[in-house]
């Protein structure tokens, strides 16, 4: 193999100076990219406080280095290499422009929005490589080879990086070991960087064909062992998940029920099936004698067809139950795709296979960037739907924790689940808080309050007294600490994952938390002091670190975990103004069990509240 040769000195040396002239661009990127990741790795000062810039330093220069290496290869193919180098170079500084507004827009928070934005973008430069060179060609076998030998050369590598790696970790180990020499992690994490991604790109771009390597128009590139192995292995597995599709197919056709939304990830699975095996056989179909060939990639994409009509039912069905969502929404553009392609592919008999990439890769991009993305534009329909639900409801906004309480408890439970569905989701996954604020004022909060996937109670029973001990748990050491609870007095138990924000610490150091649970559609709350000290000498001793219990008249509650973050008020600058209250937040995961007494207290009644603050 030839590119072993690029590990001598003098053949390394030489294929380095000819990655230098060819992809003079990438190769700088990859040195920026080096040093700042070992300078962060050595110095963890350095790392910017800014987000901002942070990301700058992060993201753009592998972004960069890939737009490098596909618009490299790119101006091999113009005429005029000075107009070539020059939209290269404008394509960098628009591309460093696009990066620093993304910074200054995610600054206060990199949401789902600008995340899957930058997934789509690095991911159309990384896709460019294997096309952009070759549009404009007849067929896509050169396209096709050059692929083939960038994927074969990005595995030997990465093979060959990983064993260079494991050699020197060994050697770093070994000195150690030998002559009692602290080597610290640093190190370790530095020759990683070096190996995996400085050595790795550079080999890897010693490999990149060029000249009429690059334009190999050979068609026998796939051996018999490749043709053996998509034949023999990937063909047969199609087959299975065709034949247990359309048996489900005539099971719901036969029963006349709506398919299951789980059916969308097995057509999922056969679609990604059948592009997989039509681009390996790729080749074969641009010869004479690779009947059988042509044949699969019809039939495959004449069977699709069907069960993506039975992905789409199972599409409309995840989101009449569960509502939309933007997964749902970039699976719902996939099924539309995999409409496209199966026609594509029955047109053209597989015989161009590049525009399948190329128009998957622009979906992708196009759906994920601009105003008009997935996202927000499922932050726009979320919110017209809950405008319209409070609309029909004719509630003043925005509500308190008391009415919204009110109205979630006189609501149809669907339609309550459904309210609660899109509310969370707008707050908690696209980032909307404002306009949840618009609805929903302060006193709600949606992650602590019981009507946001409150608490389950699955051990709740009103017939007779539980016993601790019998209760089964996910850890094995809360076994002992239940079976010291007070036998034979507990009416009813709930697990409990409740944060509680701004709770103040008291004179004795005890931190209240106010727990709200159920019982016959009224809601009580009972209250437990938590001594903070305990939780810091818990926190500071790993052998103390085990489940707990704090007891009170009404209850006990055992807990496995907790968090408290402090949040004291800052002091404003007046000598006047008395020093703020220690508040902390506290967040308890564990079970709370409940005795006759908890249940002998009055109700809330948040009526009554309403009327005492007016």
């Amino acid at each position: 193999m030839k590119w072993i040769e690029s590990l001598s000195f003098k053949g390394f040396s030489e294929r380095f100076e000819a990655v230098g002239k060819r992809f003079p661009v990438a190769l700088l990127f990859t040195f920026i990219y080096t040093v700042i990741a070992l300078t962060l790795l050595w110095n963890n000062d350095l790392i910017p406080n800014s987000d901002a810039l942070f990301f700058i330093i992060v993201y753009y220069p592998p972004t960069a280095l890939l737009l490098g290496v596909s618009l490299h290869l790119w101006s091999e193919e113009q005429t005029n290499r000075k107009q070539a180098r020059i939209i290269h170079l404008i394509a960098q500084i628009c591309w460093l422009l696009y990066c620093v507004i993304i910074a200054q827009q995610g600054q206060d928070n990199f949401g789902m929005e600008l995340v899957i934005g930058l997934i789509a973008t690095l991911f159309l430069f990384k896709s460019s490589i294997f096309f952009l060179s070759f549009l404009g060609k007849k067929t896509d076998i050169e396209s096709w080879n050059f692929s083939w030998n960038i994927i074969i050369s990005a595995l030997q590598t990465t093979i060959v990086s990983g064993i260079l790696l494991g050699g020197i970790e060994l050697l770093l180990w070994g000195i150690q070991e030998l002559f009692d020499i602290d080597i610290p992690d640093e190190l370790y994490l530095s020759m990683a960087v070096i190996c995996m991604f400085t050595i790795n790109v550079i080999l890897l771009m010693m490999q990149i064909p060029k000249d009429a390597a690059k334009h190999d128009t050979n068609v026998n590139r796939m051996n018999d062992f490749g043709r053996m192995v998509v034949h023999a292995l990937f063909v047969p597995l199609q087959a299975a998940y065709l034949i247990t599709l359309y048996f489900y197919l005539f099971r719901i056709l036969f029963t006349w029920e709506l398919p299951s939304g789980g059916v969308v990830w097995l057509v999922t699975t056969m679609m990604m099936g059948m592009l997989f095996i039509t681009t390996l056989v790729y080749p074969l179909l641009l010869q004479d004698d690779k009947s059988f060939d042509k044949k699969l990639v019809r039939w495959l994409a004449i069977l699709a067809l069907p069960l993506l009509v039975l992905m789409t039912v199972g599409i409309c069905r995840r989101i009449s139950d569960y509502g939309f969502t933007v997964a749902r929404a970039y699976v719902l553009l996939f099924n539309i795709w995999c409409y496209v392609v199966s026609i594509y592919l029955l047109l053209k008999q597989g015989k161009r296979i590049v525009w399948i990439l190329i128009s998957f890769v622009l979906v992708f991009f196009f759906a994920s960037v601009g105003p008009w993305n997935m996202t927000a534009t499922t932050r726009r329909l979320l919110t017209r739907q809950v405008d319209g639900i409070f609309q029909r409801i004719g509630v003043q906004l925005p509500l308190d924790y008391a009415r919204f309480d009110s109205l979630i408890h006189t609501m149809d439970k669907h339609d309550a689940d459904v309210l609660k569905g899109k509310l969370s989701y707008l707050k908690f996954e696209l980032q909307g808080d404002s306009l949840v604020n618009r609805w929903l004022d302060g006193t709600v909060d949606l992650y602590t309050n019981p009507y946001y996937e409150g608490p389950s109670e699955p051990f709740d029973t009103d017939t007779e007294p539980i016993d601790p001990s019998t209760i089964e748990t996910p850890f094995a050491n809360m076994r002992e600490e239940m079976a010291s609870l007070p036998q034979g007095n507990f009416q009813k138990v709930m697990q409990i994952d409740d944060w509680q924000r701004e709770q103040v610490l008291d004179s004795d150091s005890t931190l209240y938390m106010d727990l709200i649970y159920s019982q016959d559609t009224l809601l009580y709350t009972t209250r437990f002091g938590i001594p903070f000290r305990q939780l810091q000498e818990i926190a500071a001793d790993d052998s103390k670190q085990q489940p707990f219990t704090i007891d009170n008249n009404e209850g006990a509650l055992l807990i496995w975990y907790f968090e408290v973050e402090s949040n004291a008020e800052k002091d404003n600058g007046d000598d006047d103004t008395e020093k703020a209250p220690d508040k902390k937040d506290l967040h308890l995961e564990g079970l709370l069990f409940l005795r006759d007494a908890a249940f002998k207290n009055a109700p809330l009644n948040f009526e009554d509240e309403e009327t005492n603050e007016e």
